[in-house]
């Protein structure tokens, strides 16, 4: 969930009579804290940048690495189950792969089976806002504390609850995400960064209690293909469909679509009557029902423990003044800037980056100007074809050329010859799970980026992660270290090419689809990713705090003001020159 770091005690040296009572609930709950052998002398509030920081940049070396592989089943392991083969990977990746499978390690519950009663009741829990009888000014950091409670009412020792949090100002339409730290003994500390005056709410969601987290691990671990998809094969008039996935079971005849340059693995059980050469396609399958046992399924109820807000213990608002200190201004927003959290804030509905000053496209001319000349490449999922749809819809002058393809999956092409533009959206490879796709049109970013020249008018944009939640996280790992290579070879021979990473979305969490679709799941993979770009030559746009941050729900297609904002930030690295 977060870092943990050096601690230090944060009690007010003075008390105004108005927190009075804010101040004795306070203190009765550090009591209680303390009285239950809980070491608050511990807290931590923000100190260094480097604190802030929810994805610290890894250290890879190989002693560590080494290390590392002594103590743990190799990550490979479940690759070369599914049919990816040992002697592709190199030792720095065998290293890496170690080290990232370590470093999702979650918390976990000191007993295999807790029964529903003893799992995180969030209508049992409270914050507190610590230090709130201080004059808060913009520049300031915030923190909250929570101690998790079960159904019994009574204080968990052990952590691992997966909570997400944000500050915000409804009438201002301002928002900013938290960085959760679990202290893994049913504590938790939230910082925030204040970077606007005036009334500040706190809202903290439990979004998975920690039993609920075992569950999705242990669905992750024992049922990985527990979302498959099909493909159709046709010839002669002769049609038929099968079940595919990147592993299945030899209980008939397999087809092996395994990619040839990257040798990432696609099965398909072969047809009765076809020759694997027929496939014409590939589709979205089914999901593997009844994966709930005992009860599992009490851990994931929308109106009990799914994204459920946690109340405050007094109010959950702090008033905020303007900063006494000149604020110093922004850098341009160029390439190649670390990746800090929080990454920026809302502000009247505008993200406003803290690591650089972006322009604002409000007009078609604008975006016009800025990809003046370009080719801009965008691969990924339906969140990356938003990006598509946005660009074409607001600039009425990039016109789609119709390709005959299905809208809601491409690939598509745009064109605008009077400012010789061009615009390309190409979905990712297998596991995607999109309506139905050709399956010519099934190629992995690895290898279109093998074919890219590149150069300083080649725009890159990259997501990849909605579609890779339900497979095991080694799979992941295994993709982006292929496009990885790719890019750093695109950058080696075309270093002015600009490459842009777009971070997971969250999503709403129904019931149904948390075993597959889980933010946690996302989030996971999303840190992985993260930190295998980091230290790259490439620009980041963090869909994840945007859409936290944002007061519209959860969505996986957040609405459009999340999208315009995105692109903002997108294009503001693509011509960060332009006139504001």
């Amino acid at each position: 969930m977060g870092e943990q770091s050096t601690r230090k005690s944060i009690l007010p040296f003075s008390i105004h009579p108005s927190h009075l009572t804010l101040l004795v609930l306070t203190a009765l709950l550090l009591l209680i804290l303390n009285l239950d052998g809980i070491m608050y002398n511990k807290t931590a509030i923000i100190g260094s940048a480097s604190y802030w920081r929810r994805y610290p940049v890894p250290k890879f070396n190989h002693t560590m690495m080494q290390k590392v592989e002594t103590k743990n089943p190799h990550w490979t392991d479940r690759l070369i189950q599914c049919g990816y083969q040992i002697h592709s990977f190199t030792p720095e990746e065998r290293s890496e792969g170690m080290y990232l499978m370590k470093m999702i390690k979650w918390p976990k519950s000191p007993n295999s089976a807790v029964p529903f009663q003893k799992s995180s009741n969030p209508a049992h829990c409270h914050f507190v806002i610590l230090n709130s009888a201080k004059t808060f000014y913009v520049g300031d950091q915030l923190q909250v504390m929570l101690q998790m409670s079960d159904f019994d009412g009574h204080p968990k020792r052990y952590g691992g609850d997966y909570l997400q949090a944000r500050i915000h100002t409804p009438a201002l339409k301002a928002g900013s995400a938290g960085t959760v730290i679990d202290n893994e003994n049913g504590t938790y500390y939230i910082n925030f960064n204040l970077s606007w005056p005036g009334k500040v709410e706190v809202s903290v969601l439990l979004v998975h209690p920690s039993e609920g987290i075992q569950t999705l691990k242990r669905l992750r671990e024992e049922q990985p293909e527990r979302v498959y998809l099909k493909s159709t094969f046709k010839y002669q008039g002769v049609s038929e469909t099968t079940v595919c996935n990147l592993y299945l079971p030899q209980t008939e005849p397999l087809c092996n679509f395994t990619d040839p340059r990257t040798g990432e693995p696609w099965f398909c059980y072969k047809p009765k009557k076809l020759p694997c050469s027929a496939r014409i396609n590939h589709l979205k399958g089914g999901f593997v029902k009844n994966l709930l046992i005992g009860e599992e399924n009490h851990f994931f109820q929308s109106s009990v423990n799914i994204k459920k807000p946690i109340l405050p213990r007094s109010p959950m608002y702090i008033m905020v003044q303007p900063s006494p200190h000149t604020t110093p201004a922004l850098r341009d927003c160029v390439r190649g800037q670390p990746m800090v959290s929080p990454s920026g804030f809302y502000y009247q509905d505008k993200w406003m980056p803290t690591t650089c000053n972006i322009c604002r496209f409000e007009t078609p001319a604008k975006i016009e100007e800025c990809l003046h000349r370009k080719i801009v490449y965008l691969f990924g999922d339906s969140t990356m074809r938003q990006w598509f749809e946005y660009l074409t819809q607001f600039v009425p002058d990039i016109k789609i050329l119709d390709l005959g393809n299905p809208i809601k999956v491409g690939p598509h092409l745009a064109v605008n010859l009077e400012n010789n533009i061009v615009l390309e959206y190409h979905p990712h490879g297998p596991p995607i799970q999109f309506s139905t796709i050709a399956s010519q049109h099934l190629q992995l970013i690895s290898n279109k980026l093998d074919e890219i020249t590149g150069g300083e008018n080649t725009v890159i944009a990259i997501t990849l992660t909605a579609h890779f939640t339900p497979f095991p996280v080694e799979v992941y790992i295994r993709r982006i270290q292929n496009i990885r290579r790719s890019l750093l070879q695109l950058l080696d021979r075309s270093p002015d090419t600009l490459v842009v990473i777009k971070t997971a979305n969250v999503r709403e969490q129904p019931p149904q689809i948390v075993p597959y679709y889980s933010d946690w799941y996302a989030y996971q993979i999303d840190s992985v990713m993260r930190k295998m770009f980091t230290g790259i030559n490439v620009v980041f746009v963090d869909a994840w705090e945007m859409t936290i941050a944002h007061y519209l729900p959860h969505n996986i297609h957040p609405g459009r003001i999340i999208i315009k904002n995105e692109i903002d930030v997108f294009l503001s690295y693509v011509c960060p020159s332009i006139q504001r």
